[in-house]
């Protein structure tokens, strides 16, 4: 075997361990890399989904009902007032005509003090509501409806929102196939339809320093 074909060889070789060693170093970072950017993007998903319901509560104290557009919702933190309510517990005497002597009842009285903006009672001075309307780093908005329940005999409002990760991570997942793919199908859901409740269905250590 001549120099030029041992040559030709090593150099192959070479080149085909380099390229052994990238495809190898892709393998084991991806997962990693993927990881970083999704405690980032839940972080940021999770915050706008409790500050959602922050907003909704405050909307269904003002209107009775829960909020079913995400767009009607943000204009109330934009624009809407909230009442400044001063609830203090009490109680006063009565006459019983039935046991037939003076008797003590609890009650609360609620004074309406003045309204403040949404937005400023909520979230501070600053806050810009249309920071809602959008999941965080994409370009689209929240899926929110609301509805009403019977549970045990009582109407109960309700509400949902919803961000799917095929939306959370679209701009990335040809980037990261391996890694995105196990958890594709998964939705980020605050609230229910079907369930008188206001919490989430995701973990809470998405934020927490590493």
């Amino acid at each position: 075997m001549n120099s030029k074909v041992q040559l030709g060889i090593k150099v192959v070789l070479i080149l085909l361990s380099a390229f052994l060693t990238t495809r190898i170093y892709k393998s084991i970072m991806q997962p990693i890399k993927f990881q970083r950017i999704e405690r980032v993007r839940l972080c940021d998903v999770t915050e706008q989904l409790e500050s959602i319901r922050e907003a909704q509560l405050a909307y269904k104290s003002e209107n009775g009902a829960f909020c079913s557009s995400i767009k009607e919702l943000v204009g109330f933190v934009d624009t809407g007032y909230i009442s400044i309510i001063e609830r203090k517990d009490t109680n006063f005497m009565y006459y019983d005509r039935v046991y037939q002597k003076d008797m003590s009842k609890d009650s609360v009285i609620i004074r309406v003090l003045g309204q403040e903006q949404v937005g400023m009672q909520l979230f501070g001075e600053g806050f810009n509501a249309s920071n809602l309307m959008k999941i965080s780093g994409t370009d689209s908005t929240f899926a929110m409806d609301a509805s009403e329940i019977t549970k045990n005999g009582v109407d109960v409002a309700t509400f949902e929102v919803t961000a799917g990760y095929d939306v959370i991570f679209a701009d990335i997942a040809k980037d990261f196939p391996q890694a995105y793919s196990k958890d594709a199908s998964k939705t980020l859901t605050i609230g229910s339809l079907t369930e008188p409740t206001i919490s989430g269905n995701y973990e809470n250590s998405y934020c927490k320093a590493e």
